[in-house]
């Protein structure tokens, strides 16, 4: 989960990359000064603790037996460093990833319009066909999987890893790209137009006459703003209990999973987050709230922002939570960019707390009612006679919507 962008120093970067390095040490220790300013005694150890750094690049972009990329080799340095953190919630973007992650956040990328997964075999599996996608008009469908991009094995032992398929399906508006095909026992290949696709990342509709479902896949882009949709929908429809679907949903942004979780919870601490110095910060929604009965719906992969508003649903005692037990991950990341170029990092900020002070990191969130999905997959479409979670999530619901 992401804040907003705060601060960075990148002084030890600008000092070490810069061969003037050590004249301008030695010029500021001997008294040469600059508006009055001398070298404090932290900066110079930071410097000489980071002069190993500077030593290896000019060896490398010396001595290496082939020509290096000099850019590659601090982005490289850049990677290594929060690598070592030992946080998989920490990491580097290039400006190109940058870009793409802005993107993807806001629900609009140059693609072809569909959700992928890694497939157990290593394929890029189609999970979501995005309605009126250039995938959608070329005919592929849920469950297809990509074994080559642009003749370039993509997927199983022979192929490349999952990024780089993912990567090469990307491209400009307007540019075709042919795709390979594994549909069952069936192969073929497919040419697919790019296009500036919009993505929407809530989706509903109702069940029967009186239950309202929604599916929300991430906590970004439009996903608040449909959940309003919905909620007007519902009313309109005068639903008498909304289900909401959070399986395989990653988390998002705790700004709008908070202002979803406002609408449909009473006056109180809906989350609180606390930093490495202790200091807290609490979020609340008010008393103002969609007052039907709620079940929310999860599985092992519903993290971050989707465990926030199942936990807070719990917490205050709003509604069922159906499923199997959530991811565990109750940590909160910061997004910077870097406004140099465009590069940023994402790194972890602090930890959440539900309100009654439960933090879910490593444990998740133990659903009230469990039950187990029987097949491969989440189906896209609700269905309860198809999706056994989904069933089990009515019944709960219907029981609830009794007792009211």
């Amino acid at each position: 989960m992401k804040n907003k962008p705060t601060r960075v120093v990148a002084l030890i970067w600008a000092a070490v990359m810069i061969a003037a390095v050590s004249s301008t040490l030695t010029l500021l220790l001997t008294g040469a000064r600059s508006g009055e300013h001398w070298v404090s005694e932290r900066e110079y150890e930071a410097v000489q603790r980071y002069r190993r750094l500077d030593e290896v690049r000019d060896i490398l972009m010396t001595q290496y037996y082939q020509p290096l990329d000099e850019e590659a080799l601090l982005t490289g340095a850049i990677r290594g460093m929060t690598k070592a953190v030992g946080d998989v919630y920490t990491f580097y973007y290039t400006p190109e990833e940058m870009q793409r992650e802005s993107e993807d956040e806001q629900g609009r990328y140059r693609g072809i319009g569909v959700l992928i997964e890694r497939s157990a075999d290593g394929y890029i599996e189609i999970v979501r066909v995005y309605p009126d996608s250039p995938a959608e008009l070329a005919g592929l469908k849920v469950g297809d999987l990509i074994y080559s991009v642009d003749g370039k094995l993509v997927g199983g032992l022979r192929g490349k890893n999952y990024e780089d398929g993912v990567k090469l399906i990307r491209g400009e508006e307007n540019t075709t790209v042919r795709l390979g095909i594994l549909r069952g026992k069936e192969t073929f290949e497919t040419d697919v137009m790019r296009a500036d696709v919009n993505i929407s990342y809530a989706s509903y509709q109702l069940l029967g006459d009186d239950v309202g479902y929604v599916s929300v896949s991430q906590f970004s882009g439009d996903a608040a703003d449909r959940f309003d949709e919905a909620l007007g929908y519902f009313k309109g429809h005068n639903a008498k209990g909304m289900i909401i679907d959070l399986r395989n949903n990653p988390g998002g942004f705790l700004t709008e999973v908070n202002r979803i979780a406002d609408r449909i919870l009473p006056k109180g601490i809906i989350v609180y987050i606390q930093d490495r110095d202790g200091v807290r910060t609490d979020y609340y929604s008010d008393a103002d709230m969609y007052d039907i009965p709620v079940v929310v719906l999860v599985n092992r992969m519903s993290a971050s922002a989707s465990e926030i508003l199942a936990a807070s649903v719990q917490a205050l005692d709003r509604g069922k939570v159906v499923g199997v037990t959530t991811y565990g991950k109750g940590i909160v990341q910061t997004l910077k960019t870097f406004d140099s170029d465009g590069a940023g990092m994402q790194y972890t900020t602090s930890s959440y707390y539900d309100a009654q002070g439960r933090s879910i990191n490593g444990v998740g969130v133990t659903p009230d009612v469990e039950v187990a999905l029987e097949g491969d997959r989440v189906p896209m479409d609700p269905d309860p006679e198809s999706d056994n979670q989904l069933a089990t999530a009515l019944e709960v619901l219907r029981e609830e919507m009794r007792e009211r």
